[in-house]
């Protein structure tokens, strides 16, 4: 992009965008220059054959949520595809503003600088101009949504494909009452014609 191309798009983008970019520079914050750390690949061999293990990416919720209960089957260390794409500088010297960040000298949590209601009303701005991909990643980016709704899936249970939600007695019964009142509506003319023949057979047996 030249020079010119990106300055006519500065221009074009609203006040909150420009502020947010010229605090937090694309060039070191965006999503694009934050490097995605792939899973590490640690071999070791025993006396029998060797194979390869494979380590998500570090995230800062993993080490930060401390009341998880680990199984002992499962390492300690690993996270999730979708926690792995949060992600900060590695180098620290340009922290995620959209994540928590961890002091390395004293090893104290502090909250992200911007909240999620902001991220996520700077996520709606860069969508409707095209400059999302230039915002550092976080809970309310696309990419992010997109990953956990295919790693989570539809946590409602009963509104996958192919299930039913179990619902009231009376909502499960209905179809079956529904279908016997259209038939007796269908079936009505013919009940009125055999009611009005056993009348005049009872009235001509009584006179």
């Amino acid at each position: 992009m030249t020079t010119q191309a990106a300055v006519s798009l500065v221009e074009g983008l609203p006040l909150r965008l420009r502020n947010f970019f010229a605090r937090y520079p694309p060039q070191y914050y965006s999503s694009q220059a934050i490097p995605k750390v792939l899973p590490q690949q640690e071999t070791f061999s025993s006396s029998s054959e060797s194979s390869a293990v494979i380590k998500p990416a570090p995230s800062p919720f993993a080490s930060r949520n401390t009341k998880v209960k680990l199984s002992k089957t499962k390492d300690a260390d690993s996270v999730s595809y979708t926690d792995s794409l949060l992600r900060s500088d590695p180098s620290g010297l340009y922290p995620n503003p959209f994540l928590p960040y961890k002091n390395p000298e004293t090893g104290r949590w502090r909250g992200a600088v911007i909240s999620l209601r902001r991220q996520a009303e700077l996520v709606k701005l860069g969508i409707k101009y095209g400059v999302e991909e230039l915002l550092p990643p976080g809970r309310k980016s696309t990419e992010y949504k997109h990953a956990r709704l295919i790693e989570k899936g539809l946590r409602v249970k009963g509104t996958g494909i192919g299930q039913k939600v179990k619902g009231h007695k009376w909502e499960r019964s209905m179809k079956g009452k529904l279908e016997e009142r259209k038939k007796a509506m269908l079936e009505m003319p013919e009940m009125i014609r055999l009611w009005k023949q056993v009348r005049l057979h009872i009235r001509f047996c009584i006179a």
